[in-house]
């Protein structure tokens, strides 16, 4: 299947190539040049497909030399920013910003906001490539509030991952939780329960790693809030282990134990699929560690069986 994709670019880009130089053969009108531009276009993405970056490179600025004879802004700027691309592929970020600084120039002033929004984030790409965070971090800021605009759920979360995942290299894990304060705004302003709850477990983790453990016993109760509303037990068992890790953390002993316990009947009402053996195992030695008997963990399991079996009816 493979090889048969490969045969078919070749005799694609051969065709094309035959077509590119019979353009050279005609009076040089604007309908030819068009047509030029066109094809070095198209052979560009299709080498682009096959890898080979350089020959990409030829055309697309073959393209641009051609587009630019008829002054054609928007096909000018389609252009520059796909070249802008093919440099950040090839770690060329310098070429990259200014070819991607072009094209957003003209962006700005149109109503093709998709295309404004993908330079926004290839500047924060680049920026962040070549040291300029503050400069990254506004292009991304600035796409994230187009996004929001569009009402777009991907657009935003592509934007907003770009410096979600910069920061997470980089351990910046108080810039990690103001990013995730914005995208839970968003999430909850477009009603999305399954963005929402990862979110929430995402502040929680990140504001116990800051030890501000009242905050994420906060974000943990958001947590399963969302999964009792939607009697998502798998949701409310994830929220609770964590809850009551954030308790543990607390030092407050009394609601860690009653929390943890709580998580274990989840996981046992999970477990009548058998697939869940291993969170109640967990769940078991985390009751175990804290003072919980053999015994009364065996009564707990038993009552917890027993209410989800009648649940299940």
């Amino acid at each position: 299947m493979e090889e048969n994709s490969k045969i078919s670019l070749d005799n694609d880009i051969s065709k094309l190539i035959k077509d590119f130089n019979k353009t050279f053969e005609k009076k040089e009108t604007d309908i030819i040049i068009e047509k030029r531009a066109r094809i070095c276009s198209n052979l560009a993405v299709l080498y682009w497909k096959k890898e080979n970056l350089e020959d990409s490179k030829k055309f697309f600025l073959e393209a641009i030399q051609e587009y630019d004879k008829l002054k054609d802004e928007f096909k000018l700027a389609s252009t520059k920013g796909a070249l802008g691309s093919l440099y950040i592929q090839k770690g060329k970020f310098e070429l990259a910003k200014i070819y991607t600084e072009e094209a957003y120039e003209y962006w700005t002033n149109s109503m093709h906001l998709n295309e404004r929004l993908a330079c926004l984030q290839n500047l924060a790409i680049i920026n962040l490539r070549l040291n300029e965070e503050v400069k990254a971090s506004d292009y991304v800021l600035e796409a994230m509030k187009m996004a929001m605009q569009l009402q777009d759920e991907d657009l935003f979360a592509q934007s907003i991952h770009i410096l979600l995942n910069y920061y997470e290299n980089k351990k910046r894990y108080d810039m990690l939780l103001e990013l995730k304060i914005k995208a839970l705004e968003f999430w909850t302003q477009l009603n999305l329960e399954e963005r929402q709850f990862k979110t929430l477990i995402d502040l929680g983790v990140l504001s116990q790693v800051l030890e501000g453990f009242d905050d994420a016993i906060k974000y943990f109760k958001k947590a399963f809030n969302i999964g009792y509303n939607s009697s998502n037990i798998e949701k409310m068992y994830l929220a609770e282990g964590f809850l009551a890790e954030s308790f543990l953390n607390k030092k407050d002993i009394e609601k860690a134990k009653y929390t943890y316990l709580q998580a274990f009947k989840l996981a046992v009402f999970l477990n009548l699929d058998g697939k869940h053996q291993n969170d109640v195992n967990l769940m078991r030695i985390a009751l175990l560690s804290l003072g919980f008997t053999t015994e009364t963990l065996i009564k707990e399991a038993e009552d917890a069986l027993k209410e989800a079996k009648e649940e299940k009816k």
